[in-house]
């Protein structure tokens, strides 16, 4: 049976959500970067299994699950960073002027990765919301989305998360983190 929930027990998911807070939104993203790399992996697992074994309950349920998190909280994850966190960098003082212009250009790149990503997804979801037999595209399209979501995120935790943290207040980082709970209706 294929584990979709990230690794680790219940009491430790728990406590780790419990801990990542809207007050703590930089903390918040890196933990949706975690579940984007765990589902984005489970996803091209599924793939590979149904190409071998064909669709049976666990996968379609499994496949749900993962339907419904990139359908959920990717959504959320990707306005969050769009309409929050980037703004707030690219609008901080031109203290390191190279470093900044980096940054903001990795930012451009992110967005449009953004798109990119929400328009793989948008295939995928339809394929496995229809159980489709076309394994091989499955097994493809689910293969690149895995790639492509493992290298967004870790570019954005390699490079832009960091500067953010150097840079980002914590009063801003809190006034942030409320506009993301009023955002989401937390």
């Amino acid at each position: 049976m294929l584990q979709i929930q990230p690794a680790g027990s219940a009491a430790k998911q728990r406590d780790s959500i419990q801990s990542t807070s809207f007050e703590q939104p930089l903390e918040l993203l890196l933990s949706c970067h975690e579940k984007i790399i765990h589902f984005s992996s489970a996803l091209y697992n599924i793939a590979i299994a149904v190409q071998q074994e064909g669709w049976d309950d666990n996968y379609a349920l499994s496949a749900d699950q993962i339907r419904r998190y990139f359908n959920i909280a990717g959504v959320e994850h990707h306005l969050d960073e769009e309409q929050h966190l980037f703004p707030a960098i690219l609008a901080l003082p031109d203290k390191n002027l190279d470093k900044k212009t980096e940054i903001s250009t990795l930012i451009r790149r992110m967005i449009a990765e953004h798109d990119e990503t929400d328009a793989q997804w948008l295939l995928l979801d339809t394929m496995l919301a229809q159980r489709s037999e076309d394994f091989i595209t499955l097994e493809k399209l689910s293969r690149q989305f895995k790639a492509d979501m493992h290298e967004h995120a870790r570019i954005e935790n390699k490079f832009i998360f960091p500067y953010a943290r150097q840079y980002i207040s914590s009063t801003e980082f809190k006034t942030m983190g409320l506009a993301i709970a009023r955002r989401r209706h937390q």
